[in-house]
């Protein structure tokens, strides 16, 4: 795992053998920043990384410009992870590091991010309800990437609209942004 591009390209991120999470990989990665290129100016972006796991697509968006991202994590084996990264590529004035469960986060948040990116367990329930939830934390003309199983489509809500899937064998990215404009 690496920065793929921007200010710390290819640096590495620590991801342990052990890790319970799944990191987003590079490949993946870097075709979803290359799609987010046509949505998102980095020097004007706030950003908000859930299930951050190493903190990879986080990281990704600092070094490319981002001026701060929160993390939201619940694991400790994850948040040493996250933190560890955070700290080796001194980015730690930059990084927001929230430690609760992502559907607590989200239903108490009044918040706004411009990029929320969204990486569950696959197997995870919330994810049936994670557009519902992400809709009112999301800017208008923001954009989230949810990262989930191939095998599942993600609909759009009544607030979110999809605007791109991307397909990596067993894994799926798509890209949510609110309907006219508007969130919820």
């Amino acid at each position: 795992m690496r920065i793929i591009a921007g200010r710390l390209k290819g640096r590495s991120l620590h991801v342990p053998r052990s890790a319970t999470f799944r990191p987003t990989t590079d490949r993946v990665k870097e075709s979803v920043f290359n799609v987010l290129a046509g949505y998102v100016d980095w020097g004007d972006v706030s950003v908000c990384d859930l299930y951050a796991g190493s903190g990879g697509l986080g990281l990704e968006a600092l070094s490319r410009g981002a001026g701060q991202v929160t993390f939201v994590e619940r694991s400790k084996a994850s948040l040493v992870t996250l933190e560890r990264n955070i700290e080796t590529l001194g980015v730690s004035a930059q990084a927001i590091i929230i430690r609760m469960p992502v559907e607590k986060f989200l239903r108490q948040r009044s918040i706004k991010f411009s990029l929320v990116f969204a990486d569950p367990p696959y197997a995870d329930a919330f994810l049936d309800e994670l557009n519902v939830h992400i809709a009112p934390v999301l800017q208008p003309g923001g954009v989230a990437v949810v990262e989930h199983a191939g095998d599942r489509t993600l609909e759009p809500t009544s607030h979110l609209e999809v605007i791109d899937r991307r397909d990596y064998g067993t894994t799926s990215v798509t890209f949510f942004r609110p309907t006219d404009g508007e969130s919820a």
